[in-house]
């Protein structure tokens, strides 16, 4: 690489991350159920750590917000001394009406000690304009996974994504599954899978 390229990055690793939320009350077929967050919260730190070890230099991490993986990654690399940003679907309130609030009032405290931590340069709300990189979709889950891959390209030469994720297709448009899939596609690398389903059965 030459100095005038490598001028453009602001970091050398951009340290990704996806994965499942908490369950929601009354959810038919278990997932990341409540008592399984400090196994995960320990299995995404090793994922952090190992990877990070990998590249020499300055890493940033970029996830969402929800409840479950994205939160339990924010906190991990804080403790890590690890900068994160935080890119959010909507807007703060809606975003935590739909993504936090149903997982119990504890983790909407936790998302909103995550917002005033990181600062508002370092969290970012999903425009219009973001997401297009495969073309115009109206499906905003799927914008902002593309989003987020949008970024991490923009800000390190080297990118690596983590997936707390059970191997299964996602309830809907946008989830897990998608991420790892467009990430491929992207040739950004995906790290081992965290195994959701080993984790939640303890």
């Amino acid at each position: 690489m030459t100095e005038t390229s490598s001028a453009r990055w602001s970091f050398g690793l951009a340290l990704i991350f996806t994965g499942h939320m908490i369950d929601r009350p009354g959810r038919s077929e278990p997932r990341f159920p409540a008592q399984a967050e400090t196994r995960a919260r320990a299995a995404i730190r090793e994922a952090v750590v190992s990877s990070a070890s990998l590249h020499p230099g300055s890493t940033i991490g970029l996830a969402g917000g929800a409840s479950g993986g994205d939160l339990l990654f924010h906190e991990v690399c804080a403790e890590l001394g690890i900068e994160t940003q935080v890119l959010l679907s909507l807007p703060p309130g809606e975003f935590v009406v739909e993504s936090v609030t149903p997982a119990g009032p504890g983790w909407e405290r936790r998302f909103y000690e995550l917002l005033a931590g990181r600062g508002p340069q370092n969290v970012k709300v999903l425009s219009a304009r973001d997401g297009l990189i495969e073309g115009e979709t109206t499906n905003i889950w799927q914008r902002a996974n593309l989003w987020i891959l949008e970024e991490a390209l923009a800000l390190a030469p080297t990118r690596t994504l983590l997936a707390l994720w059970d191997g299964k297709p996602g309830d809907g448009l946008g989830g897990t599954e998608h991420f790892v899939r467009v990430a491929k596609r992207l040739g950004v690398r995906v790290a081992p899978v965290i195994e959701m389903q080993k984790l939640a059965q303890g």
